[in-house]
């Protein structure tokens, strides 16, 4: 348990610092930057349910979710051409730029509230273990 409740404290004074950075410096929440980054790295458009997938949320939450980037302009969606009940959600030029500007701040605020508090070999220890329980719990549906 002290392992478990340690791991849930971190993130948890991790991530509230680093969304109060994001926000403050580019009103950007980091809910909406992780859709941009997953956008980016996607190659600039992912299905709704690839999206929901790589966001941990359901199709429903991930809709509301997306409606809300929509009105920012920083995505938009198009009907997939080959099957009529899917959607593509595409980041904007606005979404990229937006991203492309947060990067750059948010990887220090990684760097400055996480990886300078841990030694490398803690960090490579992390890392192994923290892969090794995503590998053991994937979904089956989830080959990635």
């Amino acid at each position: 348990m002290r392992a478990w409740l340690a791991f849930l404290g971190a993130h948890a004074a991790v991530i509230s610092q680093l969304s109060t950075e994001l926000k403050d410096k580019h009103d950007l929440p980091l809910t909406w930057y992780d859709v941009l980054v997953q956008l980016e790295e996607a190659g600039g458009s992912l299905r709704m349910h690839e999206l929901a997938a790589r966001l941990l949320l359901s199709r429903s939450a991930t809709t509301r979710f997306v409606d809300r980037l929509q009105k920012a302009a920083l995505i938009h969606r198009h009907p997939c051409p080959e099957d009529r009940r899917g959607t593509f959600v595409v980041l904007t030029e606005t979404g990229r730029e937006r991203l492309r500007t947060a990067a750059p701040d948010h990887l220090d605020g990684v760097k400055r509230v996480f990886a300078n508090a841990l030694s490398e070999i803690q960090l490579e220890v992390l890392a192994e273990a923290l892969e090794k329980l995503a590998i053991d719990h994937r979904s089956p549906a989830d080959p990635c």
